[in-house]
């Protein structure tokens, strides 16, 4: 099995170019915005077929055209975790104010304080997209990932490909289109006017979004020090969030944010004695697969 894992960004023109090491030895700069990225695990046969469609991605993707496509191929030498699938619910919000409502709930019902909470959700409202995701004290509401500019990625997850095919039927269910122009209410992606490739294709990029996000979601639930995750895309044509946890499952928020809006975040609400190390080390290098749905 491979990890394959794609990431596109664009310059930023600036007089300074500032550079951080980070605790994995990765090199982050501070005059690139994050455009688009992408990753599984994958059998040796679909290598081509992935780095093609990643590909594609990065260079049609609504943030802006890419200057850089990174993509990396690696063997999986570890042995691959199994992990559950989260179950997926979905809540029809009218507005971002009731989709916020829903987070601020769950949060509290996990006992996560309201300082925390607050500073999640700047996080999720910022300008500027991470590559990665934040990691907030549920107590002390302070943030602990070693690089601010970067976040912690999740990586090396997967789905084997009768699992993904149960779950691709499963969500075409839930995943309906929308008319040209119209802000689809279920899948909270906006179909451009002269957007062709009929209702099927939205379909198969809607559920394709789901799936990729469900499959990371359930990958951080199955961290023991991670008490909840919450997240906004940085895509502008994509409205909906989620919380997940693992006693929640997945949650979908139609309509987190408004149609054209470019911030988004990824925060994970950890335990406040939580081994952050070892948080990072199981997020960004542990393989994990789901095989059953």
């Amino acid at each position: 099995m491979f990890s394959i894992r794609m990431h596109a960004s664009r310059k930023i023109k600036s007089q300074k170019s500032k550079i951080k090491k980070t605790l994995n030895s990765q090199l982050s700069t501070l005059n690139s915005m994050h455009i688009s990225g992408a990753e599984g695990i994958f059998e040796k046969a679909d290598i081509q077929k992935v780095c093609g469609k990643y590909i594609k991605r990065a260079l049609t993707h609504p943030r802006g055209k890419p200057d850089e496509i990174v993509i990396t191929i690696e063997t999986i030498k570890q042995k691959i975790k199994t992990i559950p699938l989260l179950s997926v619910k979905t809540f029809k919000c009218k507005f971002p104010y009731e989709a916020k409502d829903i987070i601020i709930q769950k949060l509290a019902s996990l006992g996560i304080s309201k300082k925390a909470v607050n500073n999640g959700f700047k996080v999720l409202k910022a300008q500027r997209a991470m590559r990665g995701a934040s990691l907030m004290l549920a107590e002390s509401g302070r943030r602990v990932e070693p690089d601010k500019n970067r976040g912690v990625r999740v990586s090396r997850m997967g789905i084997g490909k009768n699992a993904e095919k149960k779950l691709s039927q499963m969500l075409c269910k839930i995943v309906i289109p929308a008319k040209a122009g119209i802000q689809s209410k279920e899948t909270g992606f906006r179909v451009k006017p002269g957007m062709t490739g009929t209702c099927n294709n939205i379909i198969k990029n809607n559920t394709a979004t789901v799936k990729e996000a469900l499959i990371l979601a359930s990958k951080v639930a199955s961290c023991p020090d991670i008490i909840a995750e919450a997240c906004v895309s940085d895509d502008p044509d994509y409205t909906t969030g989620y919380f997940a946890s693992e006693k929640e499952g997945y949650l979908r928020l139609v309509n987190i944010k408004k149609p054209g809006e470019m911030h988004g975040g990824r925060v994970f609400f950890i335990k406040e004695n939580a081994d952050i190390a070892g948080v990072i080390q199981y997020l960004e290098r542990i393989p994990v697969i789901i095989r059953r749905v």
